[in-house]
């Protein structure tokens, strides 16, 4: 008899991974280690796109560094390379919260990268602009993303990159519902 208010465990997954040889079992002629079973978080979707996502970033985070640009300065002069957008969608867009993002474009206003306009649309909404100094900034800067983007994809077929590229779309699409 099974009580029901102790949690169920989700069944174990049986995938496994072989480690890579190193250097010196190469040499030797020994054989890599047992196939081991992949943790939880080895299968566990969120997880390795977490993983990923981190990885991939601090890679071209280190560049931003070496050119003193903060992530989210960054973040936002890739937004709106593809033009303004209200002040409201931008924190959405950057993944911050609005009184971060107000602040920001605050600093980033006071260097000249951007600027406040009305919303022809609706007074009631202000739109953030690239100044031509910022849309420089940022084209220098999608350079250097796109061709960090294209050392990270160059292992995989063209096809596998667009394929995955695709399901991330999808993915995000489904999940901002």
């Amino acid at each position: 008899m099974t009580n029901e208010s102790t949690p169920k465990r989700a069944p174990r997954r049986t995938t496994t991974h072989t480690a890579k040889p190193d250097a010196a079992s190469a040499q030797t002629g020994q054989s890599a280690p047992e196939a081991a079973p992949l943790r939880f978080l080895d299968t566990y979707l969120a997880a390795l796109l977490a993983r990923a996502s981190s990885l991939i970033s601090d890679e071209f985070h280190a560049t931003l560094a070496r050119k003193k640009i903060p992530v989210l300065q960054w973040r936002v002069l890739a937004c709106l390379s593809d033009g303004s957008l209200p002040m409201g969608d931008l924190g959405r867009v950057i993944l911050a919260k609005q009184p971060t993002v107000s602040k920001l474009i605050d600093r980033m206003e006071a260097a000249g990268l951007v600027e406040r306009q009305e919303d022809p649309a609706s007074r009631r909404r202000t739109l953030v602009a690239l100044t031509p100094r910022g849309s420089e900034l940022a084209a220098d800067l999608v350079v250097l993303a796109l061709e960090h983007e294209a050392s990270v994809l160059l292992p995989f077929a063209p096809e596998t990159a667009k394929i995955f590229l695709d399901v991330l779309r999808q993915l995000i699409a489904q999940h901002s519902k």
